[in-house]
C-alpha cells in the first residue's frame, strides 16, 4: 500500500487592508516598491499585488511600510558575535534600514565579512555610516576575514562538530517603521514641510495622519516629525497642496509650532479657522471673491 506525504506549502505574502494604497485612491506612498530589488510589488486601484513568482522574500519592505501591512514575509535571520554581524557566505543583502534596527535593538558596531563578498556589501554600510553620523551614532567598523572553508566529506559532514570558544548567534530584529521610531524615539526620518500662504487650516491632514504628527488643537497647529512614517497621506486631501513630506534623517527633532486663530466669516456667518487674528473672510468668500461672485 502505497502512502504520500502531504505538504502545506507556507502562506504566500500579501499586502493586508492597513495599506495606504488600498484606503486612499491617490495615495503617493511607494516605499515598499521603492525598495524591492526585483520589482515584485505593483499597485492598481486601490490595490498593491506582490508577484510570487518574483518575490524571493528579503525583507526590505518590512523595513520601510509606514503601516505595517505586509504579511508572510519574516526577516532574514542573520549571525553575529561580539557586537559584529558576521558575513561568511552569500546570503539576501540588507537594507540601510534594516542595519539601523541592528544597530539599537543588539547593539552592533561592525560587520565581519569574509573577502569575496565585500564589494557587495560596501555601498550599504557606507549608506549606513552616513545616517550614522546625521543621527551623532557611533559609525561601523569593516573587518574582512577570510573565506570559511567548506569541508564536504561525508565523514565529518555526519559526524564532525566545529567548536568555536565563542559560539555564534542568530537573530531577526524587529520590522516596521514603527519599531524604528521605539528605538530612536528622539530622531525623524520625514520632514514635514507646511507652506501657510496657501494653506486653509481645513484640518482635512489632521484627520488622516494616524500617527499623530499633524494636530490642530488649541489654537496649536502642531507639526512632530518625530512621528511621521512618511504615508504621505497628508499630501494626498491637502486640496491646495500646501503640505509635503520628504525624506530627511534629523537628530533630536523637536515639534514644530504655528498659532491660528478662531474667526467669523462675515458673508456667509460661518466660524472658520485663521492665520491672521483680524481675518474676515473665510477662504471660500475669499476665492469667491476674487471670482467676482461677492
Amino acid at each position: 500500500m502505497r502512502r504520500f506525504i502531504t505538504m502545506e506549502l507556507p502562506p504566500e505574502p500579501i499586502i493586508n487592508d492597513k495599506c495606504v494604497r488600498k484606503r486612499l485612491k491617490q495615495s503617493l506612498c511607494d516605499s515598499c516598491s521603492k525598495v524591492c530589488p526585483v520589482g515584485a510589488i505593483t499597485f492598481g486601484h486601490l490595490d498593491v499585488k506582490i508577484d510570487n513568482e518574483r518575490c524571493f522574500q528579503c525583507g526590505n519592505c518590512l523595513f520601510t511600510c509606514p503601516v505595517d501591512a505586509i504579511e508572510n514575509i519574516a526577516p532574514h535571520e542573520r549571525t553575529y558575535q561580539d557586537n559584529y554581524l558576521v558575513v561568511n557566505h552569500d546570503e539576501p543583502l540588507a537594507s540601510t534600514e534594516e542595519l539601523l534596527v541592528w544597530h539599537r535593538q543588539y547593539h552592533i558596531r561592525g560587520m565581519k565579512i569574509a573577502q569575496p563578498l565585500v564589494d557587495k556589501w560596501l555601498p550599504v554600510l557606507a549608506n549606513l555610516n552616513l545616517q550614522l553620523k546625521t543621527l551623532q551614532e557611533p559609525i561601523w567598523q569593516l573587518m574582512i576575514t577570510e573565506p570559511t572553508d567548506i569541508d564536504s566529506g561525508r565523514r565529518f559532514m555526519l559526524f564532525r562538530q566545529k567548536l568555536d570558544e565563542k559560539p555564534l548567534n542568530k537573530s531577526q530584529v524587529r520590522t516596521g517603521l514603527n519599531a524604528r521610531k521605539q528605538l530612536y524615539p528622539e530622531d525623524s526620518w520625514f520632514q514635514i514641510q507646511l507652506d501657510k500662504e496657501s494653506c486653509i487650516l481645513c484640518s482635512a491632514c489632521a484627520k488622516v495622519c494616524d500617527e499623530g504628527a499633524i494636530e490642530l488643537e488649541n489654537n496649536i497647529f502642531t507639526l512632530d516629525e518625530k512621528r511621521c512614517t512618511g504615508c504621505m497621506n497628508c499630501e494626498v486631501v491637502c486640496f491646495p497642496k500646501s503640505i509635503h513630506v520628504k525624506e530627511r534623517v534629523a537628530k533630536n527633532n523637536e515639534p514644530i509650532l504655528y498659532h491660528y486663530y478662531d474667526a467669523h466669516c462675515e458673508k456667509c456667518r460661518l466660524a472658520f479657522l485663521s492665520w491672521k487674528p483680524d481675518a474676515t473672510l473665510c477662504p471660500i468668500c475669499i476665492q469667491h471673491k476674487k471670482q467676482g461672485w461677492l
